[in-house]
């Protein structure tokens, strides 16, 4: 679904990805784990144009993504949802807005058709009640639970999710996890950054450490976090496990 090839991202005299190589399967949940400053969160918003690489190529689906121009930018990013750390709602708008705007606005749906979809994906969370409140007025478990389904509400083929438990109080990350359980059930391609490692362990179908702007190791969850190879992988697991 994904192949990345050679790709560097550069912040003037800062170079944070360095010839990165990797493809991406459909229906894979990959986990990226690293230190801080590693350049994961970097790397995620490559996939989606959100930064321009400096240089190499992203093809997904078969069409290289990084000669696109800015109308074809707006359509990849609809195939690839992506959740932030910080949900990034709007909030002068209701939740059924927020989840309907994007829809509407690129004319995939009736504003009815819109609401219809987003009133599903509202049930599925258990958040109905919801659907004329603000963001003001939900928790961050909540509000981030919000944010994915509006990602799904654009019927997404890939999703990125950049440390989307970070920001959240330790009792509401079982809510946004939970959720993001059922996506990966339900065979959704997921590229996700983490610090979260019980759900690497149980979700990923691929784990791959990052240090440096490189990927130094990647293996299956099991033998990832009981077989480490590579030594910075195996001084990072010593001080979180």
């Amino acid at each position: 679904m994904i192949d990345v090839k050679q790709l560097n991202k550069s912040f003037g005299e800062n170079h944070v990805l360095k010839d990165l190589n990797e493809h991406i399967e459909k229906g894979e949940k990959v986990v990226i784990v690293g230190p801080s400053g590693s350049g994961k969160s970097t790397f995620l918003r490559c996939l989606n144009l959100m930064e321009k690489p400096t240089s190499g190529h992203i093809v997904f689906e078969g069409k290289d993504i990084t000669e696109a121009k800015s109308k074809e930018v707006n359509q990849i990013r609809q195939k690839m949802g992506m959740v932030f750390q910080h949900f990034n709602l709007f909030p002068h708008l209701t939740i059924m807005d927020n989840i309907t705007l994007a829809p509407v606005k690129l004319k995939l749906m009736t504003k009815a058709e819109a609401d219809v979809r987003a009133m599903e994906l509202l049930k599925r969370v258990g958040l109905e009640d919801k659907a004329q409140a603000y963001p003001a007025q939900l928790s961050g478990g909540q509000k981030q639970r919000i944010a994915i389904i509006r990602s799904l509400a654009m019927n997404p083929e890939v999703m990125l999710f950049d440390e989307p438990t970070s920001a959240l109080d330790p009792e509401m990350v079982g809510e946004v996890l939970d959720l993001m359980r059922q996506l990966a059930e339900e065979g959704m391609t997921m590229i996700v950054v983490t610090h979260e490692m019980g759900f690497a362990r149980e979700v990923a179908s691929r784990v791959m450490f990052m240090a440096d702007g490189c990927v130094l190791e990647q293996n299956t969850p099991e033998e990832f976090f009981k077989n480490p190879q590579n030594e910075r992988l195996k001084d990072f697991l010593s001080k979180i496990l």
